[in-house]
């Protein structure tokens, strides 16, 4: 086996590697603040020194893929750019596993602060923590920047419930991190269903089921500035050009709506529950909105 199909096989075992491990939620934390860059620059400059030594390659070809290497790079540069992640570790007492904290914020008239959570024992690889994302909104909390955010959540109060439990007492109240995924689904299953609300068709007023319908629309294309009123709420579509997310902003004027103040990420059609769900909320994970069945 010549030099040049051990070190091509080395470089996609590496990309495989790291495909696959991004798929089942597992990340070299060490590459976290940088994304990708590393090794999509290893590829171009290995590529491009295999691409000119080798007799049958046609250099301009070579020429084209470092720019068109570069060109990914450099985007892919931008968006970790703008998106302005920190990160933090946090050790258990007797140092058996750690929780690495990713934060950034994003600000349009209110700031919201995105937290993501990895496990890791090492410090070196680290698993992804899905399903347990955190958003928390503030409003008039002054310029956001690093430490305020680290406040936001409670990081440097952070208390470690047993092993496999982190606890943050948050703007928005205790928030509990499960490490082991297990602990989360029993917690889940012997939960009552937050969102449930006794309350029948004759408590909310009537509203055109399609009017609900081209706001959901509205908001799955990113429109700024949509609004519709449910039940005393006001919901405002908002979308972000440079962090490229979307919400939805729910109002409460003179806070007589049933839903308090707060951001969420859509409205969706539950046929299951026949009610149009509001999810992914700040405050809570989701709310009935309205009935499916009501004209």
């Amino acid at each position: 086996m010549t030099k040049t199909k051990k070190f091509l096989i080395i470089i996609g075992s590496i990309d495989l590697l790291l495909i696959i491990m991004h798929l089942i939620g597992y990340y070299f934390l060490f590459l976290k603040p940088t994304g990708y860059l590393i090794p999509i620059a290893l590829n171009i400059v290995t590529l491009a020194i295999i691409g000119f030594r080798h007799p049958r390659i046609n250099g301009l070809l070579v020429v084209a893929g470092v720019l068109l290497g570069t060109a990914i790079m450099l985007v892919h540069a931008f968006f970790i750019l703008i998106g302005e992640s920190s990160y933090k570790k946090i050790t258990s007492p007797n140092n058996q596993q750690a929780l690495v904290v990713e934060y950034q914020h994003f600000t349009l008239g209110e700031t919201t602060y995105s937290y993501n959570f990895y496990k890791t024992k090492f410090g070196i690889i680290g698993r992804e923590l899905r399903d347990q994302s955190i958003r928390i909104l503030v409003r008039h909390a002054g310029k956001p920047g690093r430490s305020q955010a680290e406040d936001i959540l409670g990081m440097n109060n952070s208390e470690w419930v047993g092993e496999d439990i982190v606890r943050f007492s948050t703007n928005d109240g205790i928030k509990e991190l499960y490490l082991n995924p297990s602990r989360l689904d029993e917690k889940s299953s012997t939960s009552p269903e937050p969102d449930s609300i006794d309350r029948n068709t004759s408590d909310f007023e009537l509203i055109d089921s399609n009017t609900i319908e081209q706001f959901i629309e509205k908001a799955e294309q990113k429109t700024d500035g949509d609004e519709i009123s449910i039940n005393g709420n006001i919901f405002v579509t908002r979308y972000d050009t440079l962090s490229g997310q979307y919400w939805i902003e729910v109002q409460n004027p003179n806070d007589q709506a049933p839903i308090p103040r707060q951001q969420c990420s859509r409205i969706v059609r539950n046929e299951e529950r026949q009610y149009y769900m509001l999810e992914e909320c700040t405050h809570k994970w989701k709310y009935e909105l309205y009935p499916i069945t009501s004209e």
